[in-house]
């Protein structure tokens, strides 16, 4: 899950005029949701084994508690590194920095505003045996100092998805996102979808 703020993002447009979509590319911009949560998400390549990340989150329910209402901001920064092993695999790896802003209301009260800054760390595996698929599995780790333990900023995550590439730029992606602390572990607000911009 998780990658610069929103603005960072535009340079994207403007320093990339030409559009590329390829499995395992580390140029693009990314858009998705899942019940209620938002994201924008970006990656620039630094070197071939290097990339950076960013990406803002925006969700109305991160409770883990159904007795409590909470939603947040969530801006994150990081640095991957990836390994391919032929053209149909890639392992990647990295470390992220996150700041969350938290409103939430207990049984209907409103708690104290909650800032917090703290790292995250993520490590998957991509596959692909064409131009048109790629499938991908991770697992996702926050270390919040929040007061309290919300979805997506200090649980485990575990992530099953792929993305189907409609052209040379653009690509659909379908995932699924289990929390390790979630009562049920099916449920229609863990499916998400996605789309995303390629770029040379």
């Amino acid at each position: 899950m998780f990658k610069v703020s929103t603005l960072a993002s535009i340079p994207l447009f403007i320093v990339a005029p030409t559009l590329m979509a390829e499995p395992f590319g580390h140029n693009n911009a990314q858009l998705s949701y899942r019940a209620k949560h938002w994201a924008i998400n970006v990656e620039r390549a630094l070197t071939e084994d290097f990339y950076v990340t960013g990406f803002y989150h925006h969700t109305d329910d991160i409770a883990l508690s159904p007795n409590v209402k909470a939603k947040a901001k969530i801006l994150g920064a990081g640095l991957m590194t990836s390994t391919n092993i032929g053209h149909m695999t890639e392992f990647y790896a990295g470390a992220n920095l996150i700041q969350s802003s938290i409103k939430s209301w207990e049984n209907g009260n409103e708690r104290a505003p909650e800032s917090n800054f703290y790292p995250s760390v993520i490590a998957g595996i991509k596959l692909s045996s064409n131009e048109k698929f790629e499938a991908d599995f991770n697992v996702n780790r926050g270390f919040s100092s929040s007061d309290y333990t919300y979805d997506y900023l200090d649980t485990t995550s575990f992530t099953i998805g792929g993305k189907y590439f409609i052209d040379q730029s653009m690509a659909l992606g379908l995932s699924y996102v289990w929390m390790k602390e979630q009562d049920k572990a099916i449920s229609w607000d863990n499916i998400g979808v996605s789309f995303s911009l390629y770029f040379e």
